[in-house]
C-alpha cells in the first residue's frame, strides 16, 4: 500500500474546486487508500470537534476525518445525504471515509454514485481508480485513469503513476516504464511506484536503473512489510544480498508474514556463508511451520555446519511428515555413511525402501552400504537388482564395478566399466574410475605400460568431461610422476587449486618440491598438511549420536 506524505498530498491539483479545507480533504481523498488514517492522526489534534462551530455535514465530517474519528466522520457524511442525497461531493467524501475504514466495495458503491450525479468530477473519478486498483480490478481502473490523463498536470502525473504500476503487475513493462517515467516527480515518492519501476528496469534489463530506484525506495518513510520484502528480492535478483538482507530484517515486524520472510533470509544467510545465522532462521521457520522441505533444509545446514545431531533429527521429523519422500532417508543414509556409521546407513535404506520399494536410489544405497560392511554377495545381488529398475543405471553399474574391484574380481570389474563407458560415454566418473582402477593395477605390475597408457587416456577423458573434478588430478599426477615431474607437479597443484583441503595431493606436492631442493616450500606445504590431517582426525573421532525411533 502507498503511505502519502502531506506535502506531496497538498500539493495534488484540486484547486479551484471548493473552498480550502473542502479541498484538502479531496486532495487526501484520491490517496485513502494508502494510509491517509495516519497521514490525518500525525498533522491534526485528535480531539473532537463542537458541532456547533461546523456550518454544514460536510465540515463536521471533514473535522471528524481531520481529527481521526472515521466512524462519526460517516455518520456526519451520512445526514448531509439525507439532505442532499445526489451531492457529489458529500458522496465522495462518503467514499473517502469507507476507504479508509477499509471497507473498499463500500467505498466503490459511493464513489459511482458520485460519478452518476457528475460523471466528470474529477476527485470521484481519481478515487474510484485507486479503489479498483486496490481492489485488484486493473482494466476498470486503468479505464478510469486513462481519461484523467487529459487533466492538468498533477491528476494526470497520478494518472501516469497508476498506469504504470497497473501495467507492471500485468507484467508488460514495455508499457509500465514511459507511464511511471511520466509522473515526474511522484514516482520516487510512493514505494509501491519505486518498486514497480525497479522491477521493471530489472527486467528490460536496466540494473542500474533497477538499483537507483531501489535507493529511492529506501529514503521513503513508512513502508510496510510486504514492500520491504519486494524489495529484499529485487536486492537479491541484483545480487546484493547484503542489502537483501537488510530489508528483510525490516520487513520481519510484519505478523502473517514471517515464516516466508524468515524463510527467504535463512537461504541469504546460507548463500552468503553465514550458516549459523543460517541455522538460527531455518529453525525459526520449522518452529513456527514445520514442513519436510524446511526440515531437509535445516538438516542441510546443520550437517554443513558440523551439527550432525541436529541434522539427524531434523531429516527423522521429515521422515514422520512425509514418509515416502526418497530423497529425506537418502541423505540420512549418505550422512551415516561419511561418517563411518554404515550399519546405520544400511538400516536407513531399508526402512527408506519399505515406504518405496522401487526406489532406484535407495537400492544402489542400500548395496553400496552392505559393500562398506563387506557383505559383497549381497552387495553385488541389490546392485544388480537396482540395475533392472531404470534404463539409466550408470550409477548402480559404476557401484557393481567397485564391489568386483574390492572382491579381487579385477577382470569383471574392468569388463563392467567398459560396458558402463560404451553406455554412457559422457559420465565422467565412469572414466574417472576406470583410469583409478588401471592405474591401480599397472602400479602392482610396473611391466604393464599399456595398462598406464590406458589409465592416462581414461583419467584424460575425465578432466575433458569435468574439469572442476579435483582428484581426477592428483590420480593422474601419479602416473605422471615416474617420467614427467613437472607435469606431475602441474596437476597436483591444479587439484590443490580446486580443492586447497586435498590431503593426499597437499602431502605428494610437498614430496615432490623436498625431491626437487624446494625445502621451504616443502616444509610450509607438510606443516599444512599435518594441521589439516589432526583436525580431520580429531572430527572423526568425535562420535556420532543418533536419536533415532525403534521401527
Amino acid at each position: 500500500m502507498f503511505n502519502f506524505h502531506v506535502r506531496g498530498i497538498l500539493s495534488f491539483g484540486c484547486k479551484g474546486f471548493l473552498h480550502p479545507r473542502a479541498r484538502t480533504l479531496l486532495c487526501l481523498a484520491p490517496l485513502v487508500l494508502f494510509a491517509l488514517h495516519s497521514v490525518f492522526s500525525q498533522t491534526l489534534p485528535a480531539a473532537l470537534p463542537n458541532p456547533a462551530e461546523s456550518k454544514t455535514p460536510y465540515e463536521t465530517g471533514l473535522a471528524l476525518v481531520r481529527s481521526g474519528h472515521i466512524d462519526q466522520a460517516i455518520d456526519a457524511f451520512k445526514k448531509g445525504l439525507e439532505i442532499a442525497p445526489q451531492d457529489k461531493v458529500l458522496l465522495d467524501a462518503a467514499g473517502a471515509a469507507y476507504s479508509m475504514r477499509g471497507q473498499l466495495e463500500t467505498a466503490r458503491s459511493y464513489f459511482n454514485a458520485s460519478l452518476k450525479v457528475d460523471p466528470s468530477f474529477v476527485p470521484a473519478k481519481q478515487n474510484l481508480g485507486i479503489t479498483l486498483f486496490a481492489l485488484g480490478r486493473y482494466a476498470e481502473a486503468e479505464d478510469q485513469f486513462k481519461s484523467l490523463q487529459g487533466q492538468p498536470e498533477r491528476s494526470r502525473a497520478i494518472a501516469n503513476l497508476f498506469l504504470g504500476m497497473i501495467a507492471e503487475r500485468n507484467s508488460d513493462c514495455k508499457a509500465a516504464v514511459p507511464e511511471l517515467e511520466s509522473a515526474g516527480a511522484l514516482l520516487y515518492q510512493y514505494p509501491d511506484a519505486a518498486l514497480s519501476f525497479g522491477k521493471c528496469e530489472y527486467q528490460i534489463g536496466n540494473q542500474q536503473l533497477a538499483a537507483h530506484a531501489l535507493s529511492a525506495f529506501d529514503q521513503i518513510p513508512d513502508k510496510s512489510p510486504s514492500q520491504y520484502e519486494q524489495a529484499a528480492d529485487l536486492y537479491t535478483r541484483l545480487g546484493q544480498d547484503r542489502q537483501a538482507l537488510e530489508e528483510l530484517a525490516k520487513a520481519r515486524a510484519g505478523k502473517g508474514q514471517a515464516v516466508g520472510i524468515e524463510k527467504k533470509r535463512a537461504e541469504l544467510f546460507e548463500k552468503t556463508g553465514q550458516l549459523d545465522e543460517a541455522q538460527s532462521a531455518w529453525e525459526s521457520v520449522v518452529a513456527a511451520k514445520p514442513s519436510a522441505d524446511a526440515l531437509m533444509s535445516l538438516a542441510r545446514v546443520a550437517k554443513d555446519r558440523g551439527a550432525l545431531d541436529v541434522a539427524m533429527k531434523s531429516l527423522q521429523r521429515a521422515a514422520e511428515i512425509e514418509p515416502e519422500r526418497e530423497d529425506i532417508y537418502l541423505e540420512f543414509s549418505t550422512i551415516c555413511s561419511d561418517h563411518a556409521n554404515d550399519s546405520l546407513a544400511l538400516k536407513t535404506a531399508e526402512i527408506g525402501l519399505s515406504h518405496i520399494s522401487n526406489s532406484y536410489r535407495l537400492t544402489v544405497q542400500k548395496g553400496a552400504a552392505l559393500e562398506k560392511l563387506g557383505h559383497l554377495s549381497d552387495a553385488e545381488h541389490t546392485l544388480r537388482e537396482a540395475m533392472s529398475m531404470q534404463k539409466d543405471n550408470s550409477i548402480a553399474l559404476l557401484s557393481l564395478a567397485v564391489v568386483q574391484a574390492h572382491s579381487g574380481r579385477t577382470d569383471e570389474a574392468e569388463r563392467t566399466l567398459a560396458t558402463a563407458i560404451r553406455q554412457f560415454p559422457d559420465n565422467y566418473y565412469m572414466h574417472y574410475f576406470r583410469g583409478r582402477l588401471l592405474s591401480q593395477f599397472a602400479g602392482a605390475d610396473s611391466s604393464k605400460s599399456d595398462l598406464r597408457e590406458d589409465a592416462m587416456r581414461s583419467l584424460q577423458e575425465s578432466i575433458r568431461l569435468n574439469p572442476t573434478y579435483a582428484d581426477s588430478y592428483y590420480q593422474i599426477s601419479n602416473l605422471y610422476l615416474p617420467t614427467e615431474s613437472n607435469l606431475s607437479e602441474q596437476a597436483l597443484q591444479k587439484c590443490l587449486r580446486l580443492n586447497p583441503s586435498h590431503l593426499p595431493a597437499q602431502y605428494s606436492l610437498a614430496r615432490l618440491y623436498l625431491r626437487t631442493g624446494r625445502k621451504e616450500q616443502g616444509q610450509a606445504l607438510l606443516e599444512s598438511f599435518k594441521t589439516q590431517q589432526r583436525s580431520e582426525e580429531l572430527q572423526q573421532e568425535k562420535q556420532l549420536r543418533i536419536d533415532i525411533a525403534q521401527k
